[in-house]
């Protein structure tokens, strides 16, 4: 019986991953400017119509409730948090139904990577001889079923309409935010355990390296956890975060820039040079013989032997 087998290497999916994340906020920022800019700035079909995003009104910000309004300056999370995110892009319609559209290339190579990285650590447990530590790898069983359970749920930030209920929309990349953090930590483990070289083939440089990266990634990653925490709980951005440090620059835009470079651009390198140095998976399927026979039932016979089975 035929087996089909075929080899794949476990961060360049995490390197895909995370191009397919940026392929996607593109998209939605293409899909904002075209399409869903210029109806948020015309306003309501019906004059004076008060539903979807012109709901609200901003004095300080020079929004009437049930008139237009300027996605650029206006949006409704630059009222709660102090600036416009990323995520903006895909919270007015079209741009949010067209871009929950194109978002599964996303999610499911993400999803394909934390199955290929939890095999991974498998093998590495099972045929380390040790390397692996038995603590890590029973870690390594929670933080995947957390991960892929977080990372399945983002999508509920197309689900949940940010100017309609922002706790809920914003909870979708809270768990994001958890799962990407766990990735990174592990990984930078995993990395330590192994003794992995894949940085100028030294296992001491790149120890170095994942030590300066954990130094910017772990004080960011909480703060922005917490920041994010706060917006959950109370359906605006912490007041810290809205204070200005430059005109039209608050410090919650600052630290979500800083998020953004160690959680959405570093591991785009890391993953790529780490898969140019790691020996891929191979997987093999085959299909069980008809009937369901048990594999001692189709293993060959021994030393000539005949059997009888009852």
């Amino acid at each position: 019986m035929g087996v089909i087998s075929f080899s794949v290497k476990t961060e360049s999916a995490r390197f895909y991953a995370y191009l397919a994340f940026w392929g996607v906020c593109a998209f939605a920022i293409v899909m904002t400017k075209t399409l869903a800019a210029p109806l948020l700035a015309a306003g309501p079909a019906v004059a004076g119509d008060t539903c979807g995003p012109f709901n609200r009104d901003w004095e300080e910000g020079g929004v009437v409730k049930g008139e237009g309004f300027d996605f650029a300056t206006q949006s409704h999370l630059q009222q709660l948090f102090g600036f416009k995110n990323i995520c903006t892009n895909w919270d007015y319609s079209p741009s949010r139904e067209l871009t929950a559209m194109v978002y599964p290339t996303f999610e499911y190579i993400l999803l394909i990577y934390l199955i290929l990285d939890f095999w991974t650590t498998k093998i590495h447990y099972n045929n380390g001889m040790g390397v692996l530590p038995e603590w890590f790898w029973k870690a390594s069983c929670v933080i995947f079923s957390i991960n892929i359970f977080l990372c399945a749920q983002f999508r509920m930030i197309f689900v949940c309409i940010a100017y309609e209920n922002v706790k809920q929309h914003t909870a979708g990349f809270l768990g994001l935010q958890v799962a990407l953090f766990l990735i990174a930590i592990q990984n930078s483990a995993f990395l330590y355990y192994t003794e992995s070289g894949f940085l100028a083939d030294s296992a001491a440089a790149t120890r170095t390296a994942n030590i300066v990266y954990l130094c910017g990634l772990i004080p960011i990653s909480i703060t922005k956890i917490i920041a994010t925490i706060y917006i959950v709980q109370n359906g605006h951005g912490p007041p810290w975060t809205l204070k200005l440090i430059a005109p039209n620059f608050a410090v919650g835009q600052l630290v979500d820039l800083i998020w953004m470079i160690f959680n959405a651009i570093c591991p785009i390198i890391i993953s790529f040079i780490r898969s140019k140095n790691e020996e891929p998976l191979v997987i093999s399927i085959s299909q069980a013989p008809e009937g369901g026979a048990a594999a001692s039932e189709t293993d060959p016979l021994k030393n000539g032997e005949d059997a009888t089975y009852a």
